[in-house]
């Protein structure tokens, strides 16, 4: 399997524009101000790529979906480390991670961040000004936008907060009506896959399991009471899978599905995940939203036919009254059921905000009444059961 560099970028821009509570389509919205700039500017087409995967990635350090990161300086700075370290863990060009770094360095030095003038590189100018750009177009609630007091931030601005160059470019860029028209896209995926860098990269998998890892610390983060989760799920999941006898490929396909299972988590609110009481009908109606959001975000890479179903299938059940989609047992998997099975053991007995960790006679005792009443399968329970009794004992 061999993945486009650009779906998975689109896909994981979606996750992140999901996780920050942002509008919507506010990394590609970023990204299309910012490639347009780049080729006022005259960029290199390789540097017209890094710019584009930065774009799309640049707030990939808001770990806590913190909507407010921009008003705080301190939290300014570890949103930006956050991003280059993770962002330097992904099969991408360093250049990336370097963008993304120094995207909100003023260009007069001012402010927290080391850097000022040409020292910045090109890159994390443009990304600075399209995001920022962004934020203020979208925070316009009358959804007229006003293109003289754009126009005028930007004249007060240029040489202080933002390169002159960069501030030149984007000037030009707005007079001509295509790009208003472009931005207020009703789609801008469809906009954005019309001028993005064509890219010839493709990511086998061992480099998705890279991102695959990245975006589990990404998802576990998220709450204190999964900061393990993924990786718990995972960790089951391959002694399910050495067990079973899988080759190589679908071993490490069930492993970026395992890793990526809870992706659409990052669209559920923190209030919620971490309530200490019960959670009221529309509360958790929220919750069963997330296994949609798991297959929408992962739809964007077409190649991830059977990742997408084994990752968000993992709350269907066998009797047809899981969730979201009501499948049937003969519409799942094998692999859709051990990660539902092995998700649901690792969440019995990790930490909620409403209970402490459930002893392994009790997560028995309740996973042995689900396979009862016809929501699991028992040939993968007694499995799962089989292997973690034997590593037991060998511990």
């Amino acid at each position: 399997m061999l993945i486009d560099v650009n779906e998975m970028l689109s896909a994981f821009s979606l996750a992140l524009d999901l996780a920050e509570n942002k509008t919507f389509e506010h990394a590609q919205r970023t990204a299309y101000i910012a490639l347009r700039v780049a080729r006022e500017i005259g960029v290199s087409n390789d540097q017209l790529k890094d710019i584009h995967a930065a774009a799309l990635l640049h707030d990939i350090g808001l770990v806590n979906a913190l909507a407010d990161i921009h008003t705080d300086e301190s939290l300014l700075v570890k949103h930006c480390i956050a991003g280059k370290e993770i962002s330097g863990s992904l099969p991408l060009s360093p250049n990336v991670s370097e963008y993304i770094l120094w995207h909100h360095a003023n260009w007069d030095g001012s402010g927290p961040f080391e850097l000022m003038g040409n020292e910045i590189p090109r890159g994390a100018q443009i990304v600075y000004l399209a995001d920022q750009l962004d934020l203020m177009l979208k925070s316009q609630d009358n959804g007229c936008v006003d293109r003289y007091m754009i126009l005028d931030y930007l004249n007060s601005t240029s040489g202080k907060t933002y390169s002159p160059i960069v501030v030149e470019a984007f000037i030009k860029v707005q007079e001509r009506e295509v790009f208003w028209l472009d931005y207020n896209h009703y789609n801008m995926s469809e906009v954005l896959s019309r001028i993005q860098p064509v890219s010839e990269t493709k990511i086998n998998l061992a480099g998705l399991e890279d991102v695959a890892f990245a975006f589990a610390k990404i998802i576990d983060s998220k709450s204190p009471f999964t900061h393990d989760h993924s990786q718990g799920v995972l960790s089951l999941l391959s002694k399910l899978g050495e067990y079973y006898g899988f080759d190589e490929e679908t071993t490490k396909m069930l492993t970026v599905s395992g890793l990526l299972h809870d992706l659409g988590k990052l669209a559920v609110p923190n209030h919620i995940l971490d309530k200490p009481g019960k959670l009221i009908s529309s509360e958790f109606q929220i919750i069963k939203s997330h296994p949609y959001y798991t297959k929408l975000i992962l739809s964007r890479v077409k190649d991830f036919v059977e990742i997408k179903e084994w990752a968000g299938n993992h709350h269907e059940t066998l009797d047809g009254k899981g969730y979201p989609e009501g499948l049937r047992k003969e519409q799942l998997s094998r692999q859709d059921q051990m990660i539902a099975i092995c998700d649901i053991y690792q969440a019995l007995t990790e930490e909620r905000p409403y209970r402490k960790p459930l002893a392994h006679s009790k997560v028995y005792e309740i996973m042995g009444e689900l396979v009862r009443d016809g929501k699991l399968s028992p040939e993968i329970f007694s499995d799962l059961r089989r292997i973690i009794g034997l590593q037991a004992a060998v511990v």
